[in-house]
């Protein structure tokens, strides 16, 4: 889980930024087709999944974190 952490936002940035690379070339030359067929939406649609992995674990986290906080004893000078 700890590596997954750690590589799901890598990887979530970098299949947006391939995404928005593919858009914005098939935007400069319509006639090369990138947005049309399999590659493309295997690209949109890995990247859509892992930026909703990402956000959940994020999110998942925050809540983790904000629970733990509130369950610290305050009267314990170590915490």
């Amino acid at each position: 889980m700890k590596f997954w952490r750690a590589a799901l936002p890598n990887l979530s940035m970098a299949l947006n930024v391939a995404l928005l690379i593919v858009i914005y070339l098939d935007r400069r030359n319509p006639m090369m087709g990138f947005l049309v067929g399999a590659p493309f939406l295997v690209l949109a649609v890995s990247a859509c999944v892992c930026s909703i992995v990402t956000a959940i674990i994020v999110y998942a986290d925050w809540r983790n974190r904000g629970v733990r906080r509130e369950n610290r004893d305050f009267s314990d000078p170590k915490a």
